[in-house]
């Protein structure tokens, strides 16, 4: 996944949804497009407390990160990879989910990169994800079904879960498998992004 992720919908909307309260001073930002890069503050439900939604920075820190610690190589986690990898294997069971509407996913047609909108209908969804400290990385997984096509050259998509039921096995450290009957739509062609 490309680190581009929306979310549209409204306090109310989360709420009802996920069927927990909004637990923060801050304001709620509704973008249609949430950059990684700027490590942003984002919806998420941990599993400490799932009738809470709070706000988490996207990029997450490992207790041992020092202050030159680069978020970047943190926003995603592939789950095959979980717990090898330094930066996430004593935090696997520190589950979340991030709540979303849609991501974006780019394209490679020879030089030029088609921009898709990726999501259930427009509908509420959520990212399994990891979390410390009001930081949290995505689970990422293998690319299925039109993520295959869509996202040609790494092949990899976010972990992400529908129904109550999904988020409920996720955050219970119980097995699920991701969703991936996505419906998308085309944006239109742009040049390579640069991060």
């Amino acid at each position: 996944m490309c680190y581009h992720f929306k979310q549209t919908k409204t306090i109310k909307d989360l709420e009802k949804k996920f069927k927990a309260k909004i637990d923060s001073s801050e304001t709620l930002k509704l973008s249609a497009d949430i950059n990684g890069f700027n490590y942003p503050k984002t919806p998420i439900i941990t599993n400490l407390d799932s009738s809470k939604i709070q706000l988490f920075n996207w990029g997450l820190v490992p207790d041992w990160a020092n202050e030159d610690w680069r978020r970047n190589y943190t926003l995603n986690a592939r789950i095959e990879t979980l717990s090898e990898k330094p930066a996430f294997k004593n935090y696997m069971e520190n589950r979340c989910i991030i709540l979303v509407d849609g991501f974006y996913e780019w394209k490679h047609k020879g030089k030029e990169k088609i921009k898709f909108d990726i999501g259930f209908n427009n509908q509420l969804f959520a990212f399994a994800g990891l979390y410390l400290n009001n930081t949290y990385t995505i689970v990422t997984t293998e690319a299925k079904g039109i993520m295959r096509e869509i996202h040609n050259t790494k092949l990899r998509m976010p972990f992400s879960l529908k129904t109550d039921d999904d988020f409920k096995k996720w955050l219970n450290m119980e097995e699920v498998n991701p969703q991936y009957d996505f419906t998308t739509n085309q944006i239109g062609f742009s040049q390579p992004t640069l991060f």
